[in-house]
């Protein structure tokens, strides 16, 4: 039992409502003590002094008779002691005879000249322990006598040791409760955990789709199935995109492998001239160029899944970037009756790698150049906004259904073949590179789109702060990233 999460929990219960007990019970005794010789204190200082009030008040030959009127409504002993040692007057126990250094420290204290001196004794005498009260008597400023009364205390042990036996067998009656109580709860407590057992082990043995279900009170517990559904969901995702990862990969390196096999299979299948060779040999190296950008991409994908995709910080002419990119694009975009209008702002800095930044918006300038119609413009702007700088890159295109926006930065994932005005362009990786680059570099990208009317791709970069001390917050930011 101990070696099971119940069975610890409910000794742990029990151990600490032991150790509450146990406290508590210290503490009555304690004070419940005190008590009681504090009372029992207080009634021989009061009949002490009384006694001696009469024997300092009276002629010695008086005193037997004060000393026996006491002794008989007096229920413990009384010894009266003479300067010179001589016990003068003795009722009970013999205090000097038998009353060990306790009584012997209470008299020298008294012949010192101490007023009261309260000692308690061992089971030395006939009656048991025994509480002692001593008080000098003077008559004319001079020590004439000690008085010793003393009282049995034998009902306050008989009564402490009942409380103990009640105390034990409460006590254990309390363990028993405990233990009990213990388990219960530790049980309710953990059906949550058993049922998150049997929900984990359905899910590791390939159900996905299971879910669990919060049905406690206790915060923590439902933070914990939020948390694991929260998990499970992202597994479900995480395993359904790499089933259509796969399926999507095969397919995209299939088709430029099909075709590079069947043109080997036509330049095999009699003797050709030189310019028809050349031909073949053309048509399957771009083949082999597009599967060789596909493995490239999925490399590049790999690695920033991975987190090893590194980004070299250094500082950016921004600006020049896009104006390059753009510059490089007008010959393309000319031969197909494309415009392209940009609107950047100067001198814009950022952090980053300089390579993956131009990639990015060569990836965006390609995407508008595919899916814009003959004769229309692309846009290309930048604007700095605060301490981010916006790039937009905006074609006159179909645009893309709002179902669809959501999921063009997944892998392979490409809009219906309406919107596409070239064929058989692309894989549908190069979005899904632009967002590990442009997350990467602590930035967004996203896309707004209504149909019929165009699409545009945002992006959002952090500017590089003249103020050292932010460029270098930026500049860990971006390499942890």
């Amino acid at each position: 039992m101990l070696h099971t999460f119940r069975g610890k929990l409910a000794l742990l219960y029990i151990t600490v409502e032991l150790s509450i007990l146990t406290i508590a019970a210290l503490l009555i005794y304690f004070f419940l003590s005190q008590q009681v010789y504090n009372n029992l204190d207080d009634y021989l200082s009061q009949n002490g002094n009384i006694l001696s009030d009469q024997l300092e008040a009276s002629h010695s030959r008086f005193w037997p008779l004060h000393l026996h009127k006491f002794t008989r409504n007096f229920p413990g002993s009384v010894q009266l002691i003479a300067a010179n040692g001589m016990v003068l007057f003795t009722s009970g126990e013999n205090l000097i005879g038998k009353g060990g250094n306790q009584v012997s420290f209470a008299l020298s204290q008294a012949f010192r000249g101490q007023e009261e001196t309260f000692i308690s004794t061992r089971s030395l005498l006939n009656s048991g322990n025994l509480r002692v009260f001593s008080k000098p008597i003077h008559q004319n400023d001079r020590l004439v006598a000690v008085l010793l009364i003393s009282q049995s205390t034998h009902e306050i042990q008989t009564f402490f040791q009942s409380l103990y036996l009640l105390g034990g067998i409460l006590g254990l009656i309390s363990i028993i409760i405990s233990a009990w109580a213990g388990y219960v709860m530790a049980k309710r407590a953990l059906r949550p955990i058993n049922e998150i057992n049997e929900v984990t082990r359905v899910v590791a043995s390939g159900d996905l789709s299971r879910r669990l279900k919060s049905r406690t009170d206790e915060t923590e517990i439902r933070e914990l199935v939020h948390n694991l559904n929260r998990m499970f969901s992202a597994l479900e995702a995480s395993f359904i995109a790499q089933k259509r990862f796969t399926a999507d990969a095969s397919h995209e390196l299939r088709i430029p492998l099909t075709i590079l096999k069947g043109d080997m299979e036509v330049a095999l299948r009699h003797p050709r001239n030189a310019d028809e060779y050349k031909s073949i040999l053309s048509q399957s190296l771009s083949n082999i160029e597009r599967m060789e950008r596909i493995v490239n991409d999925l490399l590049t994908l790999a690695r920033a899944d991975a987190g090893t995709l590194e980004f070299v910080q250094e500082p950016i002419d921004l600006s020049l970037l896009l104006q390059e990119v753009g510059q490089n694009h007008l010959m393309l975009f000319a031969n197909h009756h494309l415009m392209l209008e940009m609107d950047i702002t100067d001198d814009i800095e950022i952090m980053g790698d300089y390579g993956h930044i131009e990639r990015v918006f060569f990836n965006l300038l390609n995407n508008a150049y595919k899916h814009a119609p003959e004769h229309s413009t692309i846009y290309l702007s930048a604007r700095c906004d605060g301490d981010v700088v916006h790039i937009d890159v905006r074609d006159d295109g179909p645009g893309i259904d709002e179902a669809h926006q959501a999921l063009l930065f997944d892998r392979f994932y490409r809009a219906d073949d309406s919107r596409v005005r070239i064929d058989g362009e692309g894989a549908g990786l190069g979005l899904a590179i632009c967002k590990r680059i442009v997350e990467g570099h602590a930035g967004t990208i996203r896309v707004k789109s209504i149909p019929g009317q165009g699409a545009t791709f945002s992006v959002t970069l952090p500017l590089s702060s003249q103020n050292p001390e932010h460029s270098q917050r930026l500049y860990h930011m971006l390499k942890n990233v």
